[in-house]
């Protein structure tokens, strides 16, 4: 009898199963076919059978010449083979039964360890918490701009030059801005000094920077003036007064310097094309005397220029 098997390793585990299988044929002849444990040559081997057959037993018989002859000692002998088939048979199953708890037993200590491991780290939380709480300053909630809001605002560099201007913005979002606004003086009358002027400049603003304060917009002028003695005509000549209409249009440039939740201060600078026209004159014992008439002024340059107190409504900013 020949037992084969190569499913195992290392070799020493395949002759074992080889030889568990191998008793089990034998016992099943012993007891079956009435054969004596005498009548048997057993070998185990860790190896196939032939090619791609692994796991068989075979078995080779021998048939004496008178049977008879061997049948007297065989009760005894196959009882003898079959008991020790089965004990080989129960100490496998008892090796099998030992491994099983010795696995069962390492399970239970890996969960006892991390379970261990959870109430360290629970017991570790508070203090952890505690340290970040302790080393993480409270940071102050900045403050937003509405995406929407009001405000007004006066020029008081052209309020200097007694041109009052009061103006409004409508922020309709955080980076865009409509503004608009409007100059008005009516000083002297026909015979001496005079400023009769009135002024609308509406302007489209794009707030840049991540605090949008930083501005770039497009802008345009129109208005008639009548000048003569009063601080914005001595800037061009002195003994001439000006007399006409004037539009411009161009890009700005500008800052927004926060004074308070409410109020801020405009700076801002424009620069482009002028165009005017105007009649020019004298003035003769309170007469005008005309120098020019039909007069046109056409440059590039400074278009308008300020420094605004804006009050942005209901704290907006």
């Amino acid at each position: 009898m020949d037992g084969y098997c190569t499913g195992q390793a290392p070799d020493e585990e395949n002759r074992r199963m080889a030889a568990v299988r191998s008793n089990r044929v034998k016992s099943e002849l012993i007891g079956r076919a009435g054969v004596t444990e005498a009548c048997f040559v057993t070998a185990n081997h860790a190896v196939e059978y032939a090619e791609g057959v692994r796991n068989v037993v075979t078995v080779t018989l021998c048939i004496p010449a008178d049977i008879n002859e061997t049948k007297e000692d065989l009760p005894d002998a196959a009882d003898t083979d079959l008991k020790i088939v089965q004990q080989e048979q129960k100490a496998v199953q008892q090796e099998q039964k030992a491994v099983q708890q010795g696995q069962k037993v390492v399970q239970q200590e890996q969960r006892i360890v991390q379970q261990e491991q959870k109430a360290i780290q629970q017991a570790q939380k508070p203090a952890r918490q505690a340290k970040n709480e302790a080393a993480t300053p409270e940071q102050p909630t900045p403050t937003r701009r509405k995406e929407q809001s009001l405000s007004l605002r006066t020029n008081l560099l052209y309020d200097a030059f007694l041109l009052p201007t009061l103006g409004v913005e409508w922020r309709i979002s955080h980076s865009i801005g409509l503004k608009l606004d409007g100059s008005f003086s009516w000083w002297g009358g026909n015979h001496g000094k005079v400023q009769k002027v009135w002024l609308v400049n509406p302007e489209v603003r794009w707030y840049l920077l991540r605090d949008r304060r930083f501005y770039v917009g497009v802008s345009g002028s129109y208005g008639e003036y009548n000048i003569y003695k009063y601080l914005p005509g001595k800037l061009l000549k002195g003994d001439t007064g000006y007399q006409g209409k004037l539009w411009n249009a161009g890009v700005t440039l500008g800052y927004q310097l926060s004074l308070s939740r409410s109020f801020s201060l405009d700076f801002n600078l424009g620069l482009g094309y002028t165009r005017s026209a105007y009649d020019s004159f004298g003035m003769t014992d309170g007469v005008r005397i005309h120098k020019q008439q039909d007069g046109t002024k056409n440059f590039w340059g400074p278009t308008q220029a300020g420094i605004s107190l804006v009050w942005t409504i209901g704290n907006n900013k």
